[in-house]
């Protein structure tokens, strides 16, 4: 879905001369309770930061391909990453940055149990909660 994001958002970025931020959430892994009671607190702590940092490394590489590519296309992009709750790290930067339009993937849902999946869906809230439009592409 990021791929598909970044290719109407460069759409409309040639055609308007705008700027594209790429922005990528991790989302706190968080460590239940019950697990640390029975294990190494240490030994979970660094698993997590192990976690993190391959999804960070993961990133980079993707965003240095794209912005490179951006700017191929005479398009100036900029990439940075965040953690945190995802849709509340996504309003803040979208505020901080005085953002005009976000643009995100969603995911098509289907079915009868979408509707409880889609009532917690991050594009939902970042849509709902957003003082700018917001572009959902599926």
């Amino acid at each position: 879905m990021s791929d598909k994001a970044v290719l109407y958002a460069s759409n409309l970025a040639k055609a308007l001369g705008a700027e594209i931020n790429l922005l990528y959430i991790i989302d706190e892994i968080e460590i239940p309770g019950t697990l640390l009671l029975e294990n190494d607190r240490i030994s979970i702590e660094r698993a997590r930061r192990s976690i993190q940092r391959e999804l960070e490394q993961n990133w980079n590489r993707f965003a240095q391909e794209k912005v490179k590519s951006l700017w191929a296309e005479k398009i100036r992009a900029s990439s940075e990453i965040r953690s945190g709750d995802v849709s509340d790290q996504i309003l803040r930067f979208a505020k901080e940055n005085q953002v005009d339009l976000i643009v995100m993937g969603s995911r098509k849902l289907e079915g009868v149990s979408q509707i409880v999946v889609a009532l917690g869906s991050v594009a939902r809230k970042v849509s709902e909660r957003a003082f700018c439009p917001v572009m959902l592409v599926h």
